[in-house]
């Protein structure tokens, strides 16, 4: 299954293109989902690295180390 993202530039033409599409057996209209944005809570992350020993250092260490694995 392969799926096709149109953009259509004249708006007049998209029933009729709606309508087309319909009358095929093998194409399945799907409309779009609304993303509702998400809030963070800034403070909600407090403490988020409390009693963890986290530099700089560290997290290039790991970091150097699993790029040597790829």
């Amino acid at each position: 299954m392969e799926k096709i993202t149109l953009t259509i530039k004249d708006t007049k033409k998209k029933n009729f293109l709606l309508d087309l599409l319909k009358q095929l057996d093998s194409v399945e209209i799907q409309k779009p989902q609304e993303r509702k944005p998400v809030k963070h809570d800034f403070f909600g992350s407090v403490g988020l690295w409390k009693n963890r020993d986290v530099n700089a250092e560290t997290l290039r260490k790991k970091a150097w180390k699993s790029a040597k694995l790829i």
